[in-house]
């Protein structure tokens, strides 16, 4: 039986966005988190909702935190919502969002005893009590690119093409974008394919029906496999290929297990691993281990990012196939093989 949320989280969650009326237990008692998200829900099924997971993992094996989530849609309340959490002596601030990066750094210079963690957000310098969370998803979407291509070229090799739905052309998409690309283009260029890659921004992460109107005129032109890289206009987008009779490739959590009504036409998912992120952040914050002023960086090495199972196409897609996309990840983790994407950090 699955347990029952702590009642310190579910009082938290049972509040509006603000949370300010509730009061916070008193100094002694559990750590105090704030977890803000940028421009969408904690119920996403993907990006915001894999960053709370991280939380919720440590609350049911009992960890001493009292904890707020605040959905917050404009960045001009960025820094004042963050500011009134630090007022209030919360520990740990984490923001969920490339666009939280500029906020939190005004407002740890501000609170200086205040620790903060921004999830996609990087900086030249670091604030001392900053932790910068980033993923190297470059090296999970190149071989998902790859597949993708592969997988069209296999089921329509007349005019086999794979597209991509991105929600806001930003550079937490592109690097998924460069990296599932060139993955389709690599298949192209060792087997001698003309694979069409196809894609196009949403303009937004939670516009549903606007991932729906993209992803159909792409799959009228023809595309086989749909790269759903935006929230919620990423699903929708998968949603359209599902109703196209297609197939697609999720993004960010294993959306085998989000996405219900799709299972059946997701080959896998590019996995950006920030619940285990999150968790290792909040714990090292419980453990007086906080590693301010250094950024996180997810890749395949440790584990950070990488492959879903296939699930429902283990045995669909061929042994041959399974192996070759084996072999591009363990060259990409030696540097034989390049993602494109430009400039990466390594510490």
């Amino acid at each position: 039986m699955k347990r029952s949320l702590p009642f310190l989280l579910l009082a938290a969650l049972a509040l509006p966005a603000a949370a300010a009326d509730f009061p916070p237990p008193g100094r002694g008692g559990p750590m105090r988190v704030a977890m803000l998200s940028d421009g969408g829900t904690f119920s996403d099924n993907g990006f915001n909702q894999n960053c709370r997971e991280g939380i919720e993992e440590l609350m049911y094996a009992g960890a001493p935190l009292y904890i707020q989530f605040v959905e917050t849609f404009s960045p001009g309340n960025f820094e004042r919502k963050l500011a009134a959490f630090a007022e209030r002596d919360y520990r740990l601030l984490i923001g969920v969002g490339y666009r939280m990066a500029p906020a939190i750094q005004a407002v740890s210079a501000e609170y200086p005893r205040t620790l903060f963690a921004c999830v996609d957000g990087d900086y030249e310098d670091i604030p001392h009590n900053v932790w910068a969370l980033t993923f190297q998803v470059d090296e999970c979407s190149f071989p998902a690119g790859y597949l993708a291509a592969a997988w069209a070229d296999l089921q329509d090799p007349g005019d086999p093409a794979v597209a991509f739905v991105g929600g806001t052309d930003c550079e937490s998409v592109n690097q998924f974008v460069t990296g599932f690309r060139n993955g389709a283009a690599h298949y192209n260029a060792v087997k001698g394919k003309q694979v069409r890659i196809l894609g196009g921004y949403v303009g937004a992460f939670d516009d549903f029906e606007g991932g729906k109107r993209l992803a159909s005129e792409y799959l009228d032109d023809g595309a086989d496999v749909i790269f759903g890289v935006g929230s919620i206009s990423g699903n929708g987008g998968i949603a359209a290929a599902k109703e196209y009779g297609k197939w697609a490739i999720g993004v960010d959590t294993d959306q085998y297990y989000t996405l219900a009504d799709q299972q059946d036409i997701l080959l896998t998912s590019c996995l950006k691993r920030m619940d285990r992120a999150v968790s290792q952040v909040v714990t090292a914050a419980i453990e007086n281990q906080f590693w301010g002023g250094t950024r996180y960086i997810g890749n395949l090495a440790n584990h950070g990012v990488g492959l879903a199972p296939f699930h429902d196409f283990e045995t669909q897609i061929p042994e041959r196939l399974q192996k070759e996309l084996v072999d591009l990840q363990r060259r990409i983790l030696e540097g034989a093989v390049s993602t494109g994407w430009p400039g990466k950090k390594t510490k």
